[in-house]
């Protein structure tokens, strides 16, 4: 009864009132800005007098007063800082000051208060009224959360606790404003207006991933203000938004966690291009950017063996050419990445460890007995990594050394003779060599396996399946403290990494983890054992500590019905299911050409008679980086084209030409796939022909070319 009281004593804000409180926005910031630029001339002249007067006074002034004036000096160039920023907002909000509105009507005072929301805050610099409410703020949160009705929302501070607010929402709102222009206001119930969400996601793709904070959806909102989960893992369907739901779940995260810096949080990338894809969103939010990894760069940094090894992409190679076809190195990669294998791995370390020997150690005139120094490894320092424990004991013979010296050691010579006597005791009990472990495991599981012990490709670098589990072993061993400062790490494409990959990130990196990524794309997909069974698996709970929480996305944004249901029937039975966002467009094509001239020609010809205008980014997706270059080799000498391998770190937009591999997390307007028809007969091709599918937003044209005898 109350809920209908409220709606029938409201009324709802004309579309005058719409327009007066826009124009009031748009003059205070005017104000602001005016107010902004007069404090930045006043800072200026301040900076050059200040230092004018250091320099006639320099040899009259003491230290202290010196400092003194610096300081002022460095104060006001940091004051200078923060405005320009500021004043970069308040540009950016002239053109586009806020997108939403909930009108709420608390439970307690019955107090009804309008909510602006915008992609920033804003508060009047005339009377301090907040004009504007950040759409992070906790009573946005109402915006993307409710319909109208019963409502609530709650303040969340990392000393105080939290406090919950409830009420109703009596109006919702939602405002299209176009270069400082108020366009339209629409009312709605709904969580986000069909309207405007279809005018959204029928537009072009940009150069680079933008922030979509006016159309995010209530189950993304739900991701990206998770406050609960120690690791979020989300798994969701191509098209679901999931990487531009990592970024702003990082913006929401810095924004509402203030002990939490931009250099605090890490992002892990597949690849250089996509880093570039996405490096404008943050900026975009008002944040910094932040730093970025591939795991093959952690890889190449962290591990110290002598030996080659392959990259992600030579073995990515290898399983495509090698499609279904059962061989030796397929049958170990199942296996060597399967769950089974890593806990086997397990058991063999442990067992391992347990059947130490210590003896008595000598050093210089100090010795520890075989019984002590078992003590101290198996009990004081048992929960350190295996060979750090010999690193601890080494400073305890350290310091039995220095009472023998007659001077007091300095903490270099320290560390340095805590060094040796690691060395030298991992060497007397234990094995240094850690590719000879491994191999010892893979002697031991050969019975079992036929063919397990082989680890080296044709070209005799070490699989990349099996530098996994020995970059394992290294951390397991040694432990890593290089990334103890990251306190939050975002996994993007979680079904490109294995369980070792996993189980090595979760020891290097102990912080709260954000994980995304869809199940069905990938390589080898098992129903049986999928990447969420290996997440669920690393990220259980421990002593009461970590954990997990899973949440799927079922919706899909980016892509046509008509393409989303083409890229649905190429997975067959797999078929993933999910919903689509009913926006129509035309039917995908399959061409048959004869040669791959043929194919350069076909795509030339759209390029060249206007179908493609309307887009700013075409990608022609093949299925390595040599093919990739003949057609960006062929179509170059009648069009403006550019061509992206796996050293590219920059995407410019455009039609460009790159191997399907480098295209996830990447959408375009319009996608040519080429193939050479025989994507069905795998599992694999199929896999791989479904993820270059799915990067089509508006325009889809698979081009089969026929393979010569």
């Amino acid at each position: 009864m109350a809920e209908n009281k409220d709606m029938e004593n409201y009324r709802a804000t004309s579309a005058e009132e719409e327009e007066d409180y826009f124009d009031n926005v748009e003059l205070e910031l005017d104000y602001s800005i005016s107010v902004t630029e007069g404090s930045v001339e006043l800072k200026k002249d301040s900076i050059k007098e200040q230092k004018k007067y250091m320099r006639d006074s320099h040899g009259d002034m003491d230290d202290e007063e010196f400092l003194q004036n610096m300081q002022l000096v460095n104060n006001d160039e940091a004051y200078l800082t923060r405005a320009a920023k500021r004043l970069e907002v308040y540009e950016h909000q002239k053109k586009n000051p806020y997108f939403g509105k909930v009108t709420f009507r608390y439970d307690d005072e019955g107090d009804v208060i309008p909510f602006y929301i915008g992609m920033a805050g804003y508060e009047s610099d005339m009377n301090n009224e907040q004009l504007i409410y950040d759409w992070r703020a906790p009573v946005s949160s109402m915006y993307y959360a409710y319909e109208k009705g019963p409502a609530s929302y709650t303040v969340n501070t990392e000393d105080m606790g939290s406090e919950k607010f409830t009420g109703h929402i009596i109006e919702k709102k939602q405002f299209v404003i176009v270069n400082g222009k108020l366009r339209e206001a629409v009312d709605t119930d709904a969580n986000i207006n069909d309207v405007i969400l279809l005018e959204a996601l029928g537009g072009n793709s940009s150069v680079k991933m933008k922030s979509v904070v006016a159309t995010i959806q209530k189950e993304q909102d739900a991701i990206i203000r998770n406050r609960t989960a120690y690791n979020l893992i989300v798994d969701g369907r191509a098209g679901s938004g999931k990487t531009v739901i990592a970024m702003h779940r990082l913006a929401w995260l810095l924004y509402n966690y203030k002990t939490l810096d931009s250099d605090k949080v890490m992002i892990l990338s597949p690849n250089s291009i996509f880093g570039d894809y996405i490096s404008d969103v943050l900026p975009e939010l008002e944040e910094n950017s932040v730093p970025e990894k591939e795991f093959d760069s952690l890889l190449e940094e962290l591990l110290y063996i002598d030996e080659e090894y392959e990259t992600k992409l030579e073995q990515s190679e290898f399983i495509i050419d090698s499609g279904d076809q059962e061989n030796q190195r397929i049958r170990n990669l199942k296996v060597k990445s399967s769950i089974g294998f890593y806990d086997r791995f397990n058991e063999f370390l442990e067992r391992y460890v347990s059947e130490i020997k210590f003896r008595t150690f000598h050093y210089q005139k100090v010795e520890y007995t075989g019984d002590d120094i078992s003590a101290m490894f198996n009990g004081r320092f048992s929960r350190k990594p295996v060979y750090e424990r010999f690193e601890n004991i080494a400073y305890f013979i350290v310091d039995r050394v220095e009472d023998n010296s007659p001077k007091e050691f300095p903490e270099e010579k320290k560390n340095n003779l805590a060094r040796q006597i690691q060395k030298q005791m991992v060497n007397l009990f234990a094995e240094r060599n850690l590719v000879k472990l491994y191999v010892d495991f893979l002697a031991e599981m050969e019975p079992e396996y036929p063919g397990i012990s082989e680890y080296k490709n044709e070209y005799g670098k070490i699989c990349y399946e099996d530098i996994l589990p020995i970059l394992y072993l290294q951390v397991y061993f040694y432990g890593c403290n290089t990334y103890n400062n990251i306190k939050h790490l975002v996994i993007d494409e979680m079904q490109d990494y294995t369980i070792f990959q996993y189980a090595i990130l979760d020891r290097i990196f102990g912080c709260k983890k954000t994980i995304l990524g869809d199940r069905y794309q990938v390589l080898f997909y098992n129903p049986e054992e999928t990447v969420v069974d290996v997440l669920t698996k690393i990220f259980a709970k421990r002593n009461g500590q970590g954990g997990y929480e899973l949440m799927e996305l079922s919706e899909s944004y980016r892509s046509t019905a008509e393409i989303t249901e083409f890229c649905n029937n190429i997975l067959g039975d797999e078929g993933i299911g999910g919903n689509t966002v009913e926006r129509h467009g035309r039917v995908p094509e399959e061409i048959q050409c004869g040669s791959l001239d043929e194919a350069v020609e076909f795509i030339n010809d759209k390029l060249s008679y206007g179908d493609m205008d309307a887009y700013d980014n075409i990608a022609i997706l093949t299925n390595d980086e040599a093919d990739a270059y003949e057609v960006y080799r062929q179509l170059s000498e009648y069009t403006e084209v550019t061509l992206i391998t796996n050293q590219s770190v920059v995407y410019s937009g455009g039609v460009v030409v790159l191997p399907k591999f480098l295209a996830k997390g990447m959408e375009f307007d319009a996608v040519y796939v080429m193939t050479d028809g025989t994507y069905k007969n795998s599992m694999v091709t199929r896999h791989t022909h479904y993820i270059a599918c799915t990067r089509a937003l508006h325009e889809l044209y698979v081009i089969d070319v026929m393979q010569s005898e």
